[in-house]
């Protein structure tokens, strides 16, 4: 490599390119000791930026090694960097790596740059590594985009295109790349043999692009953390359900939904009967086995557009929109039974597991969510006084008295 004084606009690009790709390398090192669940992922990112930045480094010190393949290697560099990127995206999203596609990819872009070492064949060999890249460069933009679906159907409608662009846009130029040299192979064979196969405009849009993609995958990781951020804060750590927070955005909106169109909202309040005993006798991991197994149970006797929320300790919420007292009545029962005639289980020991299940309706005049709350939790109050393991049905919850706790609550329990 020439000294610094005598570097070309061209070498002083690329050299600015592998400074760049080291630091983006030590990037996502850093993320791999910082993200534990994406460290594979980002590990291959860091393989990524250094390959290619390796690939660089050699092309400015292709004159020094004449006789060696120096162009051959680079092109293998930046194919197989190209593969890390996309198997680091199938990492991120829990999905077997397609290996034996890679390996075969890599073996006969391999073969190809073997088969076409000569200068005089340095065309063919271009165009065979651009077409190359550029398909994983389609390949990268497709899984992307499948990444961000299955992250979240409802991500921001411009985030999968914005996200994927670079990758586009760097399989187009490719693309052309081959086409052009494939119709003037003299002139790209005479510049390959004085080490000028890439110009300005190459170097800048090499540059442009590694780093494109670089911010790309830096943007796919962030959106991950945002979504798990938000998971954290509206999702129990135990049992997966939503929170007290999630029910509480659900419920006004299906408020708003019910009062527009006339309909009634039900709430189920379900309580695990003498949960303490479960802790004491068998221990508090058995008491999250238990707490885990019924939310699953509850989830799964659920329709898609209920909800079922941990509500704290080992009360459940049950939100049924669309759904009147006697409906909501036949799903408490579908849960407790359900629940009754599953054996739970904990280190080969059966724990006999009931719960009772208060129910209240809002149908009419203003919607309080703490008033349908509080009718529920007042009829699973009187289903645990008059027996436990039934459901109670509260007459009327909406509107009640301004002091909820005094408000005089009727109902009637089934077992």
């Amino acid at each position: 490599m020439a000294s610094l004084e005598h570097l070309s606009a061209v070498h002083a690009t690329l050299l600015v390119g592998i400074l760049l790709e080291c630091f983006a390398a030590l990037g996502w090192l850093l993320a791999a000791a910082l993200l534990p669940s994406m460290r594979r992922a980002t590990a291959h990112w860091a393989g990524f930026a250094l390959l290619q930045g390796m690939a660089f480094f050699l092309y400015l010190n292709s004159g020094r090694w004449p006789d060696f393949p120096v162009h051959a290697i680079d092109n293998m560099l930046f194919v197989a960097a190209f593969v890390l990127q996309v198997r680091g995206l199938y990492l991120l999203m829990g999905h077997r790596p397609p290996d034996k596609v890679f390996l075969a990819v890599l073996s006969l872009s391999g073969l190809a740059q073997w088969m076409w070492v000569a200068h005089e064949q340095s065309a063919w060999r271009m165009a065979t590594s651009s077409l190359v890249a550029g398909t994983l460069c389609v390949w990268t933009a497709v899984t992307l985009l499948r990444c961000i679906r299955e992250e979240s159907p409802h991500a921001p409608r411009l985030l999968g295109p914005m996200l994927s662009a670079p990758s586009v846009i760097g399989s187009t130029l490719l693309a052309l790349r081959a086409v052009v040299v494939m119709l003037e192979p003299e002139r790209v064979i005479q510049s390959d043999r004085l080490d000028q196969s890439i110009g300005m405009l190459g170097a800048l849009s090499w540059l442009f692009l590694s780093l494109s993609m670089a911010l790309a995958l830096v943007g796919l990781v962030l959106y991950k953390l945002q979504r798990k951020l938000s998971q954290a804060a509206t999702h129990d750590a135990l049992t997966k359900l939503p929170n007290r927070r999630a029910a509480d955005d659900f419920m006004a909106h299906e408020a708003l939904r019910a009062q527009r169109y006339g309909t009634p909202l039900s709430a189920l309040m379900v309580d695990i009967d003498f949960f303490k005993k479960v802790n004491d006798q068998h221990g508090h991991a058995a008491g999250d086995h238990v707490l885990q197994t019924l939310a699953g149970l509850l989830k799964d006797r659920a329709r898609a557009t209920d909800l079922v929320a941990r509500w704290g300790g080992e009360e459940f919420l049950v939100l049924l929109p669309d759904t009147s007292l006697a409906g909501a009545q036949r799903m408490g029962e579908q849960m407790r039974l359900a629940v009754l005639g599953t054996p739970f289980r904990w280190q080969q020991t059966a724990v006999p597991i009931t719960v009772s299940i208060g129910a209240a309706t809002w149908s009419s005049g203003p919607f309080r969510a703490n008033a349908l709350v509080a009718s529920a939790d007042k009829a699973l109050y009187q289903a645990k006084t008059s027996g436990r393991n039934r459901v109670c049905l509260a007459d009327n919850c909406a509107p009640l008295a301004a002091d909820d706790n005094a408000a005089e609550i009727q109902g009637d329990c089934i077992h």
